[in-house]
């Protein structure tokens, strides 16, 4: 192989590599960004009114996220069980419904758009999430539910 073939080849390599490196973290952002669409949202203040007046509150993240520190009172749901069991919170009309993730923009506004689709456009999606709850001193708990 010639110099020249040689440095081709290593350029040819190189552009294989960074395609699929770029192939790769397009696919990984797509998996991971937020819902692209708008669904209701409902501010921290207006959330522990709501609570008050007997919303329902759904922690759609995991198990060990709940755990360490979830909403009191807030049902675990993780986002794929709310898909399956969509029909007993539709179900619960005159209930408000607010889902909340960690920040308020992955999970929770997925699990809002899953209510909202399944025929309860009325359920809302806590801006900031538990982190915004948490960090307006509103109360919390800890360990399972």
């Amino acid at each position: 192989m010639t110099t020249a073939d040689a440095r081709n080849h290593s350029y040819l390599t190189w552009g294989v590599v960074l395609l699929a490196l770029f192939l790769w973290v397009s696919s990984w952002q797509q998996r991971h960004s937020a819902v692209a669409v708008a669904v209701p949202e409902i501010t921290v203040d207006d959330a522990a009114a709501a609570v008050g007046r007997g919303a329902v509150v759904i922690d759609v993240r995991e198990r060990a996220a709940y755990e360490r520190g979830h909403i009191a009172g807030a049902l675990l749901v993780p986002l794929e069980e709310l898909k399956r069991r969509v029909a007993e919170f539709t179900a619960m009309r005159g209930r408000e419904l607010i889902v909340y993730c960690g920040d308020g923009s992955t999970l929770g506004p997925q699990g809002t758009k899953v209510l909202n689709d399944a025929g309860r456009p009325d359920a809302k999606n806590l801006t900031g999430g538990y982190s915004g709850w948490k960090a307006s001193g509103q109360p919390v708990a800890m360990g399972p539910k």
